[in-house]
């Protein structure tokens, strides 16, 4: 079977492509037998330095028939958040197949009517984030004109996106509340709420994995992030780790990823910069608690990797993968997004490691279970069956 996984995204020359996201899903439908490539746009390369199935093409390709039609393929994955304006290129790809899917990548906040200041929120810290550093507050005040103008165009959005939706038998959302937020909206569109299913983003198991032999899990924290975004909130981060280690004294705590300050604000907080993913891994597979300080995630790839490294996750309930990681060790309700509320879910999960109530190996199972590329490869499959069966 012939699968192309299509995002517009430039590849490259596709160093970190591989170990995430729509190309992880490639490894794992070839895995289980079939011909699948990732397709994106082309750059500085024609095609891969390292022979990987990679399709590279311009963005007029991807909006004509013809090229969908000439590969042939037999199912189509689309990395297209759901965005009115790819329409012509998910109208494309379906005159080559009605095998064609579609990952959201979205915590479910679509439009103002799914809760206006949730999606301000988002909108402003989104924009934030995409400026330069000279041209954040420009980037902002433009965030907060389209959130008024998106109030004053309701009517047209929501028209342009049920045409966006009606056009493709399924979408996949990545955890169970952006599929219910979603299903809610297609509702209020008038589209039919089955359309939504839940896949998961797909994990690297071969490097996060709670390894054999297991290592002794310690009392150590983790977290993973770009700390010079706004969306991972530094400030709360650090404000609620200092509380908790100030408690905790048998507790330590590792911070990866750039943008952090260059001194730690406390001696038991170690901040390592960016690291390898093998790095992290063999950092969660001895740790026993990864949090984290997000405004918005659509999934948090971080701790569906922890999980499967056997670690418990503990972040702010806003998140719409706090609940769901939670459901993976019986954890307690996600706390609101105060330092202190979140230190005190952190001193409860602490206590039940403390009391041997965590079972890294299970944890790890689970996860790994529903994580693992060729299981979520295998159940994209699945939902192209139900299109029609092959």
């Amino acid at each position: 079977m012939k699968i192309l996984c299509f995002t517009p995204l430039p590849y490259g020359d596709g160093t970190g492509w591989w170990s995430r996201d729509l190309a992880l899903t490639v490894r794992g439908f070839r895995e289980l037998g079939h011909e699948a490539w990732l397709v994106c746009w082309r750059t500085s390369h024609s095609q891969d330095p390292e022979g990987r199935p990679v399709l590279l093409i311009a963005p007029e390709e991807a909006r004509s028939p013809d090229w969908w039609q000439r590969q042939k393929p037999d199912a189509v994955l689309l990395g297209l958040w759901t965005m009115p304006k790819y329409d012509p290129i998910r109208a494309a790809a379906l005159s080559a197949t009605p095998r064609v899917v579609e990952r959201c990548d979205s915590d479910g906040i679509r439009l103002p009517s799914c809760g206006h200041q949730k999606f301000f929120q988002n909108e402003l810290v989104a924009a934030w984030d995409r400026a330069t550093p000279g041209r954040r507050v420009f980037g902002a005040l433009t965030a907060a004109g389209k959130c008024l103008a998106s109030e004053l165009a309701a009517p047209w959005m929501q028209k342009r996106l049920r045409k966006s939706l009606q056009l493709l038998p399924f979408f996949l959302a990545e955890t169970p509340v952006a599929t219910l937020r979603l299903q809610g909206l297609a509702k209020t569109l008038g589209v039919p709420p089955e359309k939504f299913r839940q896949v998961p983003h797909p994990i690297d198991t071969e490097i996060f994995r709670y390894a054999q032999p297991a290592p002794a899990k310690q009392p150590v924290l983790v977290s993973v992030g770009r700390w010079q975004a706004l969306q991972k909130d530094w400030p709360l981060l650090q404000a609620t780790l200092h509380i908790f280690l100030d408690r905790h004294p048998e507790f330590r705590a590792v911070v990866f990823g750039s943008g952090a300050p260059s001194s730690s604000p406390h001696p038991r907080l170690a901040l390592s910069g960016p690291a390898p993913a093998k790095e992290i891994a063999r950092h969660l597979q001895s740790a026993q608690i990864l949090f984290f300080s997000s405004r918005y995630e659509s999934f948090l790839l971080a701790g569906a990797e922890a999980l499967c490294c056997g670690c418990s996750v503990i972040g702010p309930r806003e998140v719409a993968s706090a609940e769901y990681f939670a459901s993976f060790f019986a954890g307690f309700p996600p706390a609101p997004r105060k330092a202190r509320e979140l230190a005190r879910a952190l001193d409860q999960e602490a206590h039940q490691w403390r009391q041997s109530r965590r079972n890294p190996q299970a944890i790890a199972a689970k996860a790994v279970s529903q994580f693992s590329y060729p299981h979520v490869a295998s159940s994209i499959l699945a939902v192209w069956r139900e299109i029609q069966e092959f």
